[in-house]
C-alpha cells in the first residue's frame, strides 16, 4: 500500500492487487453537503428505515463508508458486502420476472461484519474516539449490534462529549509548522507515513461526502463486487457540540501513534529544523513526548537569539562602533520565534553566542573614555552576555565601571597637584609639598572664615557723621568696597599663578573664578553693624561689604553655573539625585549649586519688588472681607509680622544713626518751614526701605554662606588628591591683613 496528496490535500490510495485508485479522504473539502443518515440523541439511536424487499435493500440505501474504513484496505470490506449482494427478480409478470436488480441481503449482512471482521479494521479505527464511535454507528446501523467485537468495548460511544478528547484537537494548519525531516518520517512499528497518521486521526467541523452521497455503494457485474463511491469523514458533531468550520485532528491520537519517535532524532541537531521539530510536538503532545533535555541548544527568540523588535543598541551613540554593527551583520540568521499556541514561527534574529564570541570590554576602546558612554556600553554588555555560558567579556571590577568615580563627578577636567617631580634647580619648586589632607583643606577655609569676623570685631566706627547715600560722601563706601574685592581677587590670582607652575593645562581664570566661591562671613559683617544701634553706625560700612560681596558672588556664579549644567546634563540630579548615592561628598556639591542659584534667584526677585514699591505711589490697601480664604489670612498675618519687623529694624538702627541735624527741609511753594524730624512719612518711607534691603542682604548673604560651604565642602571631599592648592594658607594671611585695613581706612 502506498499514499500520494494532489495539489489539494486529497489522499489517495493504491493497493497492490488491485488496479482501481480510490479516493478515500479529503482533508480540506468544500461546500454544504446532506447530513448523515444517523441521527444520534444521547444513549438513543434513530435508525433510518430501508427499502426492504423480503429482507433485501438497494446498495445505495445503505450508509455511506467509514472513514477509518476507507483509510485502509478495504479489500475485505467490499468482499463482505458483495458476498451479502446477489441479483434479485423486483418485478414479476405472472411467473416471469421482468426486472432484476443487485440487492443486498440485511441478514447477510448481520452475519458477515462478525466482530472477528470487524476486528480487522479496529486497530486504526481505535485510534480517534471519534472514528471509533463512527464505526460503531455504521455497524449498529447495519447490524444492530451494540459493541463491535467484544461486549462492552463500544461504552461511552453512544453519548460523545469535547471532553472525549482528551488531549483536544488541533487545526490541520499547524502540520505546515512542522519540519520537512518531521512530515516526510515514518512510524518505525507500522512503516506508517507521518502524513498517513494525521489523516487517521483527522476530523472535520461538520460530517461531509466524499463521493457521491446520494449513491454511496453499486455493485459492477464486470468486477462482481460492490463498489463505495462515497465515504463519510468523521464530524465533530458526534460531541454534541460545534467548532469553527475547518479540518482538524486528535491529538491524543497522534501522539499514542506516533510516541515511538520519542527518543528518535528524526531532525539531527542542533539546527534549525530540530528546534521547529521539538516545538511542534511540544505544543501537539506536551513535554512527555520528548527527551528530558529537549530545550537544549534550541533555537530561538527568548533568549539565544533576539528578535529584531527585542534588538537594543547601547544608548549612548558613543559606544557603537562600525566593527559592532558589522558584526550584528554577521551573526543575524533564521531562528524560532514561539508564537501563542507554541508553535514556530520563523524570523531573522541575531545569535547571542555569535555576538558574544566576538565581544568584550575591550571593544569599547576610545568611546569609552567617556563615563557615560562607557557605563552605557558595561549595562549594555552584561544584559547581553553575561548570562552566556562561558562568556568572561568584563573585567573583574567591572561592577566599578557601571558608576561614575569622584573624578568624573566633578564638573571640570582639570585637576590642581603637580605631576612633575620637584626640580631643585628652579626656584618656582622651592614651596611645593604633597597635598594636604583633606581636613587641613578644610580648616584652611574655616580659618579663612574667622579672620573675616575677627577684622570686623576688630574695626571699630570713626568719628566722622554718617551720610545718606545721596550725600557727597556717596564714592566712599563704593571705593572701600571695589578695594575689598580688589584685594581678595589678588590673593585669589597669587595662589592661582603659584598652582599652576608645572601645571600648564591648568586655567589660572578657572581656578581664580573657582576660589571667588569659597564661603566667607561677609554677612556677619553686616549684622555686626545692625546689632549695636546705640553707636554711630555708617551705612557706608555696610554697603561697602555688599559691594564686595555682590562682586565675588557674581564671578563664583562661573563655576556654579558650571556645575548645575554638568549635573543636569549627566542626570546626576534625577531621582534625588540616586546616580551619586555611592559618593555623598558629591551630593553634598551639586545641591550646593543648586541652592546657591535658588538663593540668588529669590534675592533678585525681593530686591526688585523692593525697588519698584519705592518707585510707586504708596496705595492705600483695602481690608479683607471676612469671607477670605485661611491662606489669605495667614499671608496677611506673616506680612504683618514682617512690617513690625522692618519698622523695629528701621527704628532700632536706621533713626538711631541717622543724624537729625542733617535730616533735608521739606519745602512748599519758596518758603522753608525749617528742619523737621522723623515724622515726615516720605522720610520714614525711605529709612524702611533701607532696612528691608539691608535685612534681604544679610539673610541672602548667610543663605548663600550655608550653600557654598555645601559646595566646597563637597569639593574637597571628592577632589581628595586632586585639588592641591599649594599653601591655601597664604590666602588667610592675606585675606587677614586686607580686611583689617580696608575697613580701618574707610571706617
Amino acid at each position: 500500500m502506498f499514499c500520494a496528496f494532489d495539489g489539494r490535500r486529497r489522499a489517495w490510495y493504491r493497493y497492490p492487487d488491485s488496479e482501481k485508485l480510490l479516493l478515500v479522504f479529503t482533508l480540506n473539502a468544500t461546500g454544504t453537503l446532506p447530513p448523515v443518515q444517523t441521527r444520534s440523541n444521547e444513549s438513543s439511536y434513530d435508525l433510518i428505515p430501508l427499502a426492504n424487499r423480503n429482507g433485501y435493500v438497494n446498495p445505495e440505501d445503505l450508509i455511506p463508508m467509514p472513514q477509518c474504513i476507507a483509510q485502509q484496505d478495504q479489500a475485505g470490506w467490499l468482499s463482505t458486502m458483495a458476498r451479502c449482494t446477489s441479483k434479485q427478480c423486483t418485478r414479476h409478470f405472472g411467473v416471469i420476472c421482468t426486472h432484476h436488480q443487485w440487492l443486498t441481503q440485511l441478514s447477510c449482512l448481520s452475519t458477515e461484519f462478525s466482530p472477528e471482521m470487524v476486528g480487522l479494521y479496529l486497530p486504526v479505527c481505535s485510534r480517534s474516539v471519534l472514528a471509533k464511535a463512527q464505526l460503531f454507528h455504521w455497524i449498529h446501523n447495519i447490524t444492530g449490534r451494540m459493541w463491535l467485537v467484544n461486549v462492552g468495548d463500544a461504552n461511552g460511544l453512544q453519548s460523545l462529549s469535547p471532553l472525549s478528547l482528551t488531549k483536544g484537537y488541533a487545526a490541520f494548519e499547524v502540520t505546515g509548522k512542522a519540519p520537512t525531516c518531521l512530515t516526510e518520517s515514518v512510524v518505525d512499528a507500522s512503516i506508517e507515513p507521518f502524513e498517513h497518521v494525521i489523516a487517521s486521526c483527522a476530523f472535520t467541523s461538520d460530517t461531509r461526502h466524499t463521493g457521491n452521497a446520494d449513491r454511496p455503494w453499486e455493485y459492477r457485474e464486470s468486477l462482481r463486487s460492490i463498489v463505495a463511491l462515497d465515504t463519510e469523514t468523521v464530524g465533530y458533531e458526534l460531541t454534541g457540540r460545534t467548532i469553527t468550520r475547518g479540518d482538524y485532528f486528535d491529538k491524543r491520537c497522534f501522539c499514542d501513534t506516533f510516541s515511538t519517535h520519542k527518543e528518535a532524532q528524526l531532525c539531527p541537531g542542533p539546527s534549525l529544523a530540530s528546534t521547529k521539530e521539538r516545538l511542534w510536538l511540544n505544543a501537539t503532545c506536551g513535554p512527555d513526548s520528548l527527551p528530558a533535555d529537549w530545550t537544549k541548544e534550541l533555537q530561538t527568540t527568548a533568549f539565544a537569539y533576539i528578535a529584531p523588535p527585542k534588538w537594543r543598541w547601547p544608548q549612548h551613540k558613543g559606544a557603537r562602533s562600525k566593527k559592532m554593527t558589522r558584526l550584528v551583520d554577521h551573526c543575524t540568521t533564521d531562528a524560532c520565534d514561539i508564537d501563542s499556541d507554541g508553535y514556530c514561527k520563523v524570523e531573522r534574529a541575531v545569535d547571542r553566542a555569535c555576538i558574544c564570541r566576538n565581544i568584550s570590554y575591550d571593544n569599547c576602546e576610545g568611546p569609552c573614555r567617556d563615563f557615560e558612554a562607557r557605563i552605557d556600553f558595561v549595562n549594555w554588555l552584561h544584559d547581553l552576555c553575561g548570562n552566556v555560558e562561558g562568556w568572561h567579556g568584563l573585567p573583574k571590577h567591572w561592577r566599578q565601571l557601571t558608576v561614575p568615580t569622584s573624578v568624573e563627578m566633578i564638573p571640570w577636567r582639570w585637576e590642581l597637584k603637580p605631576f612633575r617631580k620637584p626640580d631643585s634647580g628652579n626656584p618656582l619648586w622651592k614651596d611645593f609639598s604633597p597635598c594636604v589632607s583633606t581636613e587641613w583643606k578644610l580648616g584652611s577655609v574655616i580659618l579663612v572664615n574667622l579672620v573675616t569676623l575677627l577684622a570686623g570685631l576688630c574695626t571699630r566706627p570713626g568719628q566722622s557723621r554718617a551720610y545718606p547715600l545721596a550725600s557727597a560722601k556717596q564714592q566712599a563706601w563704593i571705593l572701600s568696597g571695589l578695594a575689598t574685592a580688589a584685594i581678595y581677587l589678588l590673593a585669589n590670582l597669587g595662589i592661582s599663578v603659584h598652582a599652576t607652575v608645572g601645571c600648564e593645562t591648568l586655567s589660572v581664570g578657572q581656578l581664580m573664578l573657582l576660589l571667588c566661591s569659597m564661603p566667607r562671613l561677609t554677612w556677619s559683617m553686616i549684622f555686626l553693624r545692625i546689632s549695636n544701634p546705640s553707636q554711630e553706625t555708617t551705612l557706608h560700612m555696610v554697603a561697602s561689604f555688599l559691594v564686595a560681596e555682590i562682586i565675588l558672588q557674581t564671578l563664583s556664579a562661573f563655576p556654579m553655573i558650571q556645575t548645575i549644567n554638568y549635573g543636569i546634563e549627566h542626570k546626576f540630579y534625577d531621582n534625588w539625585m540616586a546616580r551619586l548615592q555611592t559618593e555623598p561628598a558629591a551630593q553634598y556639591m551639586y545641591a550646593g549649586a543648586v541652592m546657591w542659584l535658588i538663593i540668588i534667584v529669590a534675592s533678585l526677585a525681593l530686591l526688585l519688588q523692593v525697588a519698584s514699591d519705592a518707585i510707586a505711589q504708596p496705595e492705600v490697601r483695602k481690608r479683607g472681607h471676612a469671607s477670605a480664604p485661611i491662606v489669605t489670612k495667614a499671608m496677611d498675618q506673616v506680612n504683618k509680622q514682617w512690617t513690625w519687623f522692618e519698622e523695629m529694624v528701621a527704628r532700632k538702627w536706621v533713626d538711631r544713626s541717622w543724624d537729625p541735624e542733617r535730616e533735608p527741609l521739606v519745602h512748599s511753594g519758596t518758603q522753608d518751614y525749617g528742619t523737621l524730624f522723623t515724622n515726615d512719612p516720605h522720610i520714614r518711607r525711605t529709612r524702611r526701605t533701607t532696612a528691608r534691603l539691608t535685612i534681604i542682604i544679610a539673610m541672602s548673604g548667610f543663605l548663600l554662606w550655608v550653600a557654598q560651604w555645601f559646595f566646597w565642602s563637597g569639593f574637597i571631599t571628592l577632589s581628595a588628591e586632586g585639588f592641591c592648592p599649594p599653601k591655601l594658607y597664604l590666602l588667610t594671611a592675606i585675606w587677614v591683613a586686607a580686611s583689617i585695613i580696608v575697613t580701618k581706612i574707610w571706617a
